[in-house]
């Protein structure tokens, strides 16, 4: 009994994502090193599950396997004047805007003025299930997330998801 007490408080005080780590068995990523111009960025993949699904964002896995579980990184490339409609993602991100000014809020509805300016090197969260909003502007955005897979992406509005169509 003592012991399943325990074993409840730890549970309890600790998300249960932070053991994925521990549970999980990943193989060791190679060392691997690219030039930002040498990135392969595909022509397209608006609908790369785990992202905004948005006409001409381009998304590259760059380490791991964002369709299973274990740790992964993600890199996005967004064209200026791409607004990104209330979504969430299972999985919990660590993510920083790499060049552009990335505006980002979170909530189930879209609401400029929840948009704060992120500038190259800003650091933002995305809690799995947390749902947020995006936009950029006048330029390209490119930021990098890391997150425990498995991802995917499930919109508020089930019109702005781009699968059913």
């Amino acid at each position: 009994m003592r012991c399943k007490l325990i074993v409840a408080a730890v549970v309890s005080v600790f998300p249960l994502w932070l053991f994925g780590g521990v549970l999980a068995t990943a193989a060791e990523p190679a060392a691997t090193r690219t030039p930002a111009d040498q990135i392969p960025w595909p022509a397209d993949s608006s609908r790369a599950e785990g992202s905004a699904m948005r006409k001409g964002l381009q998304t590259l896995v760059v380490m791991g396997d964002a369709k299973t579980a274990g740790l992964y990184t993600m890199m996005f490339k967004l064209p200026p004047n791409t607004r990104i409609p209330p979504h969430s993602h299972p999985d919990p991100r660590s993510c920083f805007v790499l060049s552009g000014t990335w505006y980002f809020g979170y909530g189930d509805v879209r609401d400029e003025g929840q948009l704060m300016a992120l500038p190259p090197g800003s650091h933002y969260t995305e809690p799995g299930g947390t749902t947020h909003f995006a936009e950029t502007r006048a330029e390209e955005v490119v930021a990098a997330c890391t997150g425990m897979g498995p991802t995917g992406t499930a919109f508020v509005n089930p019109d702005d998801d781009p699968r059913r169509r």
